[in-house]
């Protein structure tokens, strides 16, 4: 009888970790990821490392010179790092294109916010921002990234001005008041 009730309390056991371990499991797949690592060069040879922008509102548009959709978006950027760079936001561009291409194209449009270029090593790091089950490799591609780190919003295709500060907004705001508290 000893040897019954210890495989029934081992069983049981085991059974409750298994329930545990599920509900864990499910409960975390809700959340929001935290940003994928990277380290990628600037125009000017410099790297920069995703984690140098922890505590800002992170927008990591995707994008290359030769995408149509891109060149329309760029302006509204610049003016979204104008508007909203002094209360936390920063974006970054990421050129998956030549980075001769891409220091051209930034000198065009006057970029105010930094472009980092490599084709191959941009869209290894956008795959990683990709949400699983989203089409890789469109361009514009932009991931945002809260305060803390966690993927907050991933948006296939060109964004206006409206949405991206119907997304950003909140999260300067949020920022600001929990770090005022």
């Amino acid at each position: 009888m000893n040897r019954v009730m210890a495989r029934i309390v081992g069983i049981g056991l085991l059974a409750a970790v298994v329930v545990a371990g599920v509900f864990v499991y499910w409960n975390s797949a809700n959340e929001q990821p935290y940003r994928p690592d990277f380290t990628l060069a600037d125009l000017d040879g410099k790297p920069h490392a995703i984690a140098d922008y922890d505590g800002q509102v992170v927008v990591l548009n995707f994008w290359a010179s030769w995408c149509k959709p891109c060149r329309e978006e760029v302006p509204m950027l610049i003016d979204a790092q104008r508007e909203y760079g002094d209360q936390g936001l920063q974006i970054i561009g990421i050129a998956v294109d030549k980075p001769v291409a891409a220091a051209e194209f930034a000198k065009r449009y006057d970029i105010n916010y930094p472009v980092l270029a490599d084709a191959t090593e941009g869209a290894r790091i956008q795959d990683r921002y990709t949400a699983e089950g989203a089409p890789a490799g469109v361009l514009p591609f932009t991931a945002i990234i809260d305060r803390d780190g966690k993927v907050v919003a991933r948006i296939a295709g060109a964004l206006n001005h409206a949405r991206l500060s119907d997304i950003v907004q909140p999260l300067l705001e949020k920022s600001a008041s929990a770090t005022k508290d």
